[in-house]
């Protein structure tokens, strides 16, 4: 892994996860404005612009958003430093602070702009997914979001040297002796939501091609996504994120806002698709 890609004579880095974000960004960014051209149909013709101002606030509501939810939950890592908060290119975001950050942005912003939200968001959501398996290549680079350790001969088991995120961590908690070259084997759990992240990313611009209503897109994301995130959880190493007992089960916070998300994402998604058919089905027919 390589947390740092380019070191400029010491005086800069260029670290391989702010990197990730950024590309992550542009493309995403570049896909949102194209599907809005392709479907502006306002008299003002301006809705490839107004994608292109909100994705820029989304980045900075997202970053911020991510940023706040790990620097609480690993509050001792900036106790001594806290100029290392803002040093989010080194790796350090949750997931799900940015998404809720970005969400509540943007309904604030299309409600000031007079724009339909569930619209803007079936326009971006396959650009989320797409930054997102960007995102995980970033984290795999960093060493943050690592996977619980498995035994040498796994086939996608991983290790990571001195620098990493999970080798600073896995000293201060003893997991491993100070100075130690690599940490042991983990799963690769980065590389296994990057790749269903991509998959999600594919499902999602089908169903925009297809969708019955507005907001389906994004239903579908928040009904798929925390599927993937559940299951992931079971093999994430990085237990900081808090983890609580139900049901005799040791679960993440993550996994019981993936439940609560995607309960709420199916029951809406069945309930609008029915009542779409049911207007369907009262619309008189022509001839």
């Amino acid at each position: 892994m390589h947390p740092v890609l380019i070191d400029f004579f010491g005086k800069f880095s260029l670290h391989t996860y702010g990197l990730m974000i950024a590309l992550g960004f542009m493309i995403g960014m570049q896909l949102g404005v194209r599907e809005a051209k392709r479907i502006d149909q306002s008299e003002k013709g301006d809705f490839d612009q107004f994608i292109t101002d909100l994705t820029f606030w989304i980045l900075v509501a997202a970053i911020v958003g991510s940023r706040v939810l790990f620097v609480i939950v690993e509050w001792d890592r900036y106790a001594s430093d806290p100029m290392k908060i803002l040093k989010f290119w080194e790796g350090g975001l949750v997931f799900y602070g940015g998404f809720i950050g970005a969400v509540l942005f943007s309904v604030y912003y299309c409600y000031r702009h007079g724009r339909n939200f569930f619209l803007v968001a079936d326009t971006l959501i396959p650009s989320v997914a797409l930054g997102h398996f960007f995102g995980r290549i970033g984290c795999l680079a960093a060493g943050c979001c690592w996977g619980v350790e498995v035994s040498p001969d796994f086939p996608f088991g991983i290790q990571f040297p001195d620098g990493a995120l999970i080798h600073s961590s896995m000293e201060r908690t003893g997991q491993i002796a100070p100075g130690a070259e690599f940490t042991p084997h983990v799963h690769a759990v980065q590389l296994y939501e990057s790749f269903g992240e991509l998959m999600i990313f594919f499902v999602l611009l089908f169903v925009r091609s297809m969708k019955r209503f507005h907001g389906q897109a994004l239903l579908t994301y928040l009904f798929i996504y925390p599927i993937l995130r559940t299951s992931l959880e079971f093999v994430r190493g990085d237990k900081a994120r808090g983890q609580y007992e139900v049901l005799g089960q040791l679960v993440s916070t993550s996994q019981i806002i993936s439940v609560i998300v995607a309960t709420i994402a199916l029951v809406l998604l069945v309930f609008l698709v029915q009542r779409k058919s049911r207007a369907a089905a009262l619309t008189p027919s022509t001839v």
